[in-house]
């Protein structure tokens, strides 16, 4: 997040509302990738990883975006800021009532998991990711 806009969103005392104000499109791209992701709705793209992946002992959905939009940009800075990724990740693990992580992989998709990712568990993904691109 640049400097201009992580002032903004952090000298005040509500850093949530200020990023939902800020980033508007990136919230609703949050609610709903966190909605999709415990309901276990079906994506193309990552039905498409899976069937690469194969079986995992972690649960994960990924979806691809436009990598020339602002939306995918707005994702990259706010996840790109460790303060930012965190506040989001607590706020909608709260709102779908079980934790959940966000992540940035590839150059445009957006990846929800269960818990934080090790090198091992993500390094696969990252590299069906790229073949589907």
């Amino acid at each position: 997040m640049d400097c201009k806009t992580a002032t903004l969103v952090y000298q005040g005392e509500n850093h949530l509302e200020k990023i939902r104000e800020i980033f508007p499109d990136a919230w609703d791209f949050f609610t709903k990738v966190s909605f999709a992701f415990v309901e276990g709705k079906l994506d193309k793209f990552d039905s498409a990883v899976k069937e690469l992946v194969g079986e995992t002992p972690f649960k994960f959905r990924m979806v691809h975006r436009d990598d020339k939009d602002q939306l995918t940009k707005d994702i990259s800075e706010l996840l790109g800021d460790i303060t930012s990724r965190l506040l989001l990740e607590k706020h909608f693990s709260e709102v779908v009532d079980q934790p959940i992580f966000f992540s940035t992989i590839c150059c445009s998709s957006h990846l929800t998991s269960d818990h934080e990712l090790t090198l091992e568990e993500v390094l696969p993904l990252q590299r069906a990711a790229v073949k589907l691109q």
